[in-house]
């Protein structure tokens, strides 16, 4: 590939990526509308929660080690750089970071009407995504950028 279809590709799947934000904030604002702001809340919640056990299906069928936690974090890196967002992973004790220093989805909830409301479902997702790995796998949020942290920081831990 050369580096103008390299340079086009890469065009293409930022657009796709800012097309996946405003189906996911169209379909938000259309359950809005529909239920209520409650009950869209807990809609765009369970999601959240279907799309981390899809990912944790693509995960396991990978045929990867669901108790190495470094390993776990690293994909769910890599998942999030697919996404747009800046990533990186750090050991802490036996604990492993994801540390977001960059998100795309704080701008969308924002320029959509939903400042502050992507933590909920980045939690959410991770929970489900790790549950679904590896149920002795526990994932704390530690700071969130949304919150007016520097980061988005989760802490994953081995609780079996």
């Amino acid at each position: 590939m050369d580096a103008k279809e390299n340079a086009k590709m890469l065009r293409n799947w930022k657009g796709m990526i800012f097309i996946s934000h405003d189906f996911f904030h169209r379909w938000r604002q259309t359950v809005e509308e529909t239920v209520g702001q409650q009950d869209a809340r807990k809609l765009v919640e369970r999601f959240w929660e279907l799309v981390g056990q899809g990912t944790a299906e693509a995960y396991l069928s990978k045929n990867r080690d669901p108790g190495n936690v470094e390993d776990v974090v690293t994909a769910l890196a890599r998942a999030s750089e697919v996404m747009g967002e800046t990533v990186r992973v750090e050991k802490d004790g036996e604990a492993v970071l994801l540390i977001h220093d960059a998100c795309p989805w704080i701008d969308s909830f924002r320029d959509y009407g939903a400042p502050g409301q992507c933590q909920a479902g980045c939690d959410r997702w991770f929970g489900a995504t790790a549950e679904g790995i590896s149920p002795g796998l526990r994932v704390e949020t530690a700071a969130c950028l949304a919150a007016g942290d520097k980061t988005c920081t989760r802490r994953f831990t081995r609780v079996l």
